[in-house]
């Protein structure tokens, strides 16, 4: 796991976070839980709800609603909309509301017969012991996603 925060063009400071985790099992089955947002719940504890309001397949521009615990007793929306899906390579979105806005991606490779899933995630803006406290937990999550498919 890497946490970083770096100067970007002398003026704006960029929050940088960085996981990965080898899964033992089928990268069309990975790829596709994690691309469908409504399987959050199950991997994210934060997270408390999360819809999918659109009858189209799930692809770039699919939006899903998403309301996460916020700071106590504070529900906070985390709505995000999928900007690239290069299928079982891929996922970016962009988070639309909330106290920070990253962009995050999903990267898969496959070995044998696991797969190295890659969770990134970046936004440009003040780095503040909050926002590192914030990402550091978001990262931290992509290990609940193995545990998630060791159980099966």
């Amino acid at each position: 796991m890497k946490f970083f925060s770096t100067t970007d063009k002398g003026d704006k400071a960029v929050a940088y976070a960085n996981a990965s985790v080898v899964i033992d099992g089928e990268l069309d089955q990975i790829f596709e839980f994690i691309l469908d947002g409504r399987n959050n719940k199950k991997w994210r504890p934060g997270v408390k709800t999360v819809e999918y309001p659109s009858e189209e397949p799930i692809g770039p521009g699919a939006v899903f609603l998403q309301e996460m615990n916020g700071p106590p007793s504070r529900t906070i929306k985390a709505d995000y909309k999928i900007i690239e899906c290069d299928r079982y390579k891929k996922i970016s979105f962009f988070i639309l509301n909330g106290p920070y806005t990253p962009v995050g991606s999903f990267s898969f490779e496959v070995t044998g017969n696991q797969v190295s899933v890659e969770f990134s995630m970046e936004e440009a803006g003040v780095v503040s012991p909050e926002r590192e406290k914030h990402f550091q937990k978001v990262v931290n999550d992509i290990y609940n996603l193995q545990e998630h498919f060791e159980r099966k």
